[in-house]
């Protein structure tokens, strides 16, 4: 025995070595691996040769394969293994804890996680009921030194994350083994409490003597109070909170003594978070004020600034963050303490607490300014702290902070700051640094915002003084020094960039405090300050029109400067730089102009009516300049458009208003209704021509006549759309009615409007819609052909679309002085993406913005049936994602309940069957192509497709639960930022007014879309796609509610869907949120089919393991009369059993071998006697019978 011992001894090594030789072949290497494996799963020495294996002596791969066999042994075979040989095995490892590993010091981590492993496995299987002598047996191993010690509280560690964290056990165990562990918790605190104390006691003291002796054993103590650290941070998190304040809260004060042990900090803050982010009631959670005392404090600001002197090491830095969510975790309680009783109020040292977070705040990380300032936001949301003193006494320094760190530095590829050392540590590039900075620059924001709610004042003069020293400074262009115009690293425009966003929180709403007298003569002060600065910089010129539009409210109390304001934006309108012009002028030059623009529209729409006195100034002034052809671009004139037809909102006199976009369209009238325009649009081969996407590319852009056609065509559209999306009637019904925008009411009382500009843009939707069908057309193989091949790729999805579509952040680029112009081929790609997408704004604007007038625009259907939905099928998935979000789901959702039957269902019946036809087609070929493992040549491309089938899978979800249900979505005009993706999912419905709309009951009335939609809904809970499954389940039960009500469901239909349900629960079950809802829909249809439909439970049948005796015992509790004493719960998890074969696992625990682990003879409890009935313990007559006769006394009574 023992010499075959040795040898499969000497086997298993050489195998092993082999496995670790990166010299040996593939083939080599994998017989020497299942050669391992194999003897693990039939060897009966498997246990034996693991601990000869496990000897010192062998090299550390080789003793961890010895101890892998070990736990092999155990959690696979210990259910069929003789009592001797469980004895064996584990008296075998006890001695391995005793003796059989290294030093503490010198042993290598993950040995003493395998031993730590095979014990942990050992008690799941054996403990408390055949292993009571456990924990003494731990307590003697500790006794033995510090390396056992260690072992040990690695066995806790382990086994406390497997019953609690992890929850890898059946429930009977882990609850047995968490019973008996809380039982003995007071011991293991304390245990774990004595052990730290200890041994950071004896590290402080041995590491300050100089003898190599004591500094050896100040090492191993360390090493003990570290792994102690590490094992409380695996019990602190849901043990009682009194174990955690025992012994007068020694725990939380050693914690925070650590934390300035350079040794132990790091560990101490990380347990210290734990505790500190802990929930549950309010009133457990008290006591963790006591960090607020004195000791606990001081100790944190002094461990916070000993940090901050060390630059840039990331162990401090690491200290640095966990200690900084330390005292924002302990601000968090403090925000859900203060206030909830009348004893919790201000805590003894807050203004040292305070102190302490404003040092962190300072530190150059943007990391740690982000958890201090989102700490801060809440203390100013707080009704009682934000009103406390010494909060408002910091707000000074607070707002000097957040200056700072306003301020766009720190970018992980620069050296130029201090915040660029630690942005390589939290970030892998400029993109991911620049997506946090947003987030992070709108949480400062928004604390300024609550800030100045609290002390308007304080702010305000702060960003007022800010303002005056920054238009004194002199500029500093940094390293652009030479160029003299600043790019965006230039100190100057960093800081002037700072200061608009300051100054827009703050002025956003100190105007909207009605208690406050605005500060008006020096918010005016500043505005002439303001008008008064000049630059010909155009990015200080676009921070400065930011700081404009922030002041623009003072306007309202010194009207004569309006005109100077006008004129600022006007002159930044047409700023150019010396020697450009039209066609090159810099990146930063056309921004500030279009920055102008905008800030135009912006007081247009927030102040219309103090405009309205100088509109026909305006008017004239914006006409001017765009009658010169070498000024405007395209979209700078109809920005400037928008800003005239806001102010003309105000006429409140619809014949005025009419007029006037009358006279705005008339360019554009000409031109979209001219026999050239005309001629273009009914003709595919004449379009193609006219755009020049079949001619070679003409460079540059000012000779290319084909270019300045399709120009018109963008600036047609973009007018129209403006026109649309900004012409109202009035709000009030009563100037609606005297201004002659009243024009009836609908059956259901509601009133009726006219548009303005109805009658204008009615006129050019017969054209628009021709182009609509030709942008459909091109993708016609045959037009496709006829394409230039410089212009191949004219029709592809841009590079920064297709960046947005796979969620990667454009490229960090300063192109600010970049003059060059795009190429023929994107100019090209930029035409059909804008003309295509902007169409469909207009159509999807129309229904909201036209109102009834539109959808009553006479044979609409048949118009858009002939244009949108023509040749549509040619269209990618990028192009007809507008039809549904951008069109179709506005269209409905505004269209009146008299023009359902008339314009949706014709739309809706073209449409939904072939969506249904085109997202199962696409998701058979993902589906396939998932489980062949096939991979495309272009990797890319694919991941491309594949996202956007998913968008649009989506977004098709979406708009069938816009047409079924009552429920309201919230719904913006649509605009540039529609076509974002909405990972929003449908809930399902719960409330009487979630039901089936007027809508959805004509669709599923109908025989041709009710089939489409349904079995749309039910076949997207099998895509492979979590959140359209999770938007279908929402969907699914009030439309088969809806069927059964009105008679409409049949065998067939029922068992298909019943199927669906199921194949969705076998594509989504390893999604424990998916199949907890996937499984509430199965039992609910189940339970409402199964009466009247007996023949669903033939697709019970066909589920692995289900058995018809099976199918009629559940059967048989579901269908009796008393069925709903059965509780909910146990109905599912019944139906759950019932159908477990057909759930779907992880693609990691498919192969998995399972472990059983077997439950134990329950622990034995005495049960406390009974007390004795009143009854059986007297004798007498208790007094029972006289209740029941009747008072004779009253017999007499009145």
């Amino acid at each position: 025995m023992e010499q075959e011992l040795a040898e499969v001894t000497r086997t298993l090594v050489a195998a092993v070595q082999t496995v670790m030789n990166p010299e040996v072949t593939q083939q080599t290497r994998l017989e020497a691996h299942q050669l391992c494996e194999e003897f693990k799963d039939k060897s009966p020495l498997c246990a034996q040769c693991g601990l000869i294996l496990t000897s010192r002596e062998h090299p550390s791969i080789v003793r961890n394969f010895g101890f892998q066999l070990l736990e092999h042994c155990v959690r696979y075979h210990w259910n069929t293994m003789a009592s001797q040989d469980k004895r064996f095995i584990k008296e075998s490892v006890m001695q391995l804890l005793a003796s059989g590993t290294g030093s503490i010091l010198e042993e290598e981590a993950h040995i003493k996680n395998a031993l730590a492993k095979i014990v942990v496995e050992m008690v799941k299987r054996e403990w408390p009921q055949q292993w009571p002598t456990l924990l003494s047996e731990f307590n003697a191993l500790c006794l033995m030194g510090a390396t056992q010690t260690e072992l040990v509280l690695l066995i806790l560690l382990r086994l406390g994350e497997d019953i609690v964290a992890f929850q890898n056990v059946q429930t009977q165990r882990r609850r047995e083994m968490l019973q008996e562990l809380t039982g003995n918790m007071s011991e293991l605190m304390s245990f774990m409490l004595n052990t730290l104390q200890e041994n950071a006691t004896k590290y402080q003291q041995m590491s300050q003597s100089e003898t190599e002796c004591d500094l050896h054993s100040s090492r191993i103590h360390c090493k003990v109070a570290q792994v102690v650290l590490l094992t409380l941070t695996g019990y602190v998190e849901w043990i009682n909170m009194s174990h955690i304040f025992a012994h007068d809260g020694l725990l939380l004060q050693m914690l925070c003594l650590l934390l300035n042990d350079s040794q132990l900090q790091l560990q101490a803050a990380e347990c210290l978070l734990l505790i500190v982010n802990r929930k549950g009631k309010l009133e457990d959670r008290k006591p963790l004020l006591a960090l607020f005392s004195e000791e606990g404090i001081s100790t944190m600001l002094t461990a916070a600034q000993t940090a901050l002197n060390v630059c840039q090491d990331e162990y401090y830095y690491r200290f640095m963050k966990s200690l900084c969510q330390v005292l924002t975790g302990i601000g968090g309680q403090l925000c859900a303490l203060w206030g909830s009783s009348s004893d919790v109020k201000q805590p003894a040292n807050f203004g040292k607490y305070l102190e302490a977070i404003l040092t962190l705040a300072q530190h150059p990380s943007q990391t740690l300014g982000s958890y201090t300032h989102s700490l801060i936001a809440s203390f100013l949301r707080h009704e009682d702290i934000s009103q406390d003193p010494l909060l408002q006494a910091t707000l000074p320094r607070i707002l000097s902070i957040s200056s700072t760190t306003l301020v766009k530095v720190g970018f992980p590829s620069h050296n130029d700051h201090p915040s660029c050392y630690y942005s390589r540590l939290d970030f892998d590039s400029d993109e991911d640094f620049n997506l946090f900075f947003s987030k992070f620059r709108a949480e400062v924001a928004e604390m300024l915002r609550l800030g100045t709610m609290v002390c308007p004042s304080v702010t305000f003069v702060y960003a007022a003084n800010w303002l005056e020293t920054q238009l004194k400074k002199p500029i500093q262009y940094g390293v652009a020094e030479d160029s003299g115009l600043c790019n965006l690293s230039s100190p100057s425009f960093l800081e002037w960039d700072a200061l608009a966003v300051f100054l827009e929180s703050v002025m956003s709403r100190i105007m909207t405090i009605a208690a406050l007298s605005p500060p008006v003569e020096d918010g005016i002060r500043l505005l002439k300050d303001l008008l008064n600065y000049e630059t010909q910089d155009p990015l200080l010129l676009s921070c400065l029109l930011s700081c404009v539009s922030a002041l623009f409210p003072f306007i309202l109390y010194a009207p004569d400067i309006l005109l100077v304001v006008l004129r600022k934006i006007f002159a930044t309108v047409v700023f150019n730089l010396p020697g450009q012009t039209k066609g090159t002028r810099s990146r930063a030059v056309k921004n500030v102009r279009r920055h102008a623009c905008s800030v135009l529209v912006k007081i247009c729409k927030q102040y219309p009516e103090l405009l309205l006195p100088g509109f026909d100034q305006l008017y004239s002034q914006i006409t001017q300049i765009g009658d010169d052809p070498d000024q405007l671009s395209q979209m700078e004139k109809c920005t400037l458009m928008e800003s005239l037809i806001l102010i003309s909102n105000q006429f409140k006199n619809f014949e005025k208003q009419s007029k006037f976009i009358e006279e705005i369209l008339l360019p554009v009238k000409r031109m979209w209704l001219s026999e050239e325009f005309k001629s273009m649009f009914w003709s595919t081969d004449k379009f193609m021509s006219y755009i020049g996407v079949d001619q070679p590319p003409v460079e540059p852009s000012s000779a290319d006549t084909c270019g300045i056609n399709r120009s018109h065509i963008i600036y047609c559209i973009n007018t129209i759309l403006a026109v649309l999306k900004r012409s109202k009637w009035p709000e009030d019904q009563e100037v609606c009615k005297s201004g002659g925008f009243y024009c009836g009411q609908l059956q259901d009382g509601s009133p009726v409007y006219r548009n303005p500009s109805t009658t204008h843009i009615l006129a050019l939707m017969v054209n628009l819609l021709a182009l609509i069908r030709n942008l459909n057309t091109i993708w016609l193989p045959e037009y496709l052909h006829k394409r230039h091949p410089q212009f191949n790729k004219a029709y592809d999805l841009q590079d920064v679309d297709k960046l947005a579509v796979l969620g990667i952040q454009p490229l960090c680029v300063d192109n600010t002085d970049s003059t060059s112009s795009k190429q023929p081929l994107e100019r090209m790609q930029n035409f059909i993406a804008s003309a295509h997408d902007n169409s469909y704004h207009i159509l999807g604007n129309a229904g909201q913005c036209l109102g009834v007038e539109f959808y009553n625009s006479p044979g609409l259907a048949g118009l858009l049936l002939d244009s949108v939905f023509t040749n549509h099928e040619h269209l990618p998935d990028y192009r007809f994602r507008p039809v549904i979000r951008v069109f179709m789901k506005p269209f409905i959702q505004h269209c009146p309940k008299e023009y359902h039957q008339v314009v949706l269902l014709p739309l809706l019946a073209r449409l939904c069957p072939y969506m249904f036809q085109r997202l199962r087609e696409k998701w058979d070929v993902i589906n396939k192509r998932a489980e062949l493992g096939v991979e495309l040549d272009d990797e890319s491309q694919e991941v491309i497709d594949d996202q956007l089938t998913r968008q649009l899978t989506r977004e098709y979800i979406e708009l069938i639960g816009s047409i079924c249900y009552n429920r309201r979505f919230r719904v913006e005009p649509s605009d540039e930022n529609a076509m974002a993706d909405d990972s929003e999912m449908v809930a399902p419905p719960s409330g009487k007014d979630d039901g089936i709309s007027d809508l959805g009951k004509l669709v599923l009335n109908n025989e041709t879309v009710c089939p489409a939609v349904l079995l749309c809904v039910y076949s997207g809970l099998s895509w492979n796609d979590t959140a359209t499954c999770n938007k279908c389940i929402g969907l699914c039960w009030p439309m088969v509610k809806h069927l059964l009500s009105e008679g409409n469901m049949t065998s067939e239909a029922a068992c298909h869907l019943f199927t669906a349900v199921l194949l969705g629960l076998q594509q989504h079950g390893q999604h424990e949120a998916c199949q907890a809802m996937l499984l509430a829909l199965g039992l609910q249809l189940y339970e409402a089919l199964r009466p009247s439909i007996p023949s669903i439970t033939s697709v019970l049948q066909q589920v692995p393991n289900c058995t018809e005796d099976s199918i009629q015992h559940f059967d048989s509790k579901l269908l009796q009369t008393n069925q709903k004493s059965m509780p909910e719960k146990r109905r599912k998890d019944n139906f759950k059993k019932l159908i477990a074969g057909v759930i779907g696992h992880n693609i990691g625990q498919q192969f998995k071998k399972e472990t059983h682990i077997k439950n134990l003879p329950p622990i034995f409890k005495i049960k406390p006697p009974k007390p004795p009935s009143v009854l059986d313990s007297e004798d007498k007559d208790v007094g029972i019978c006289a209740l029941f006769t009747p008072n004779q006394s009253s017999e007499g009574g009145p």
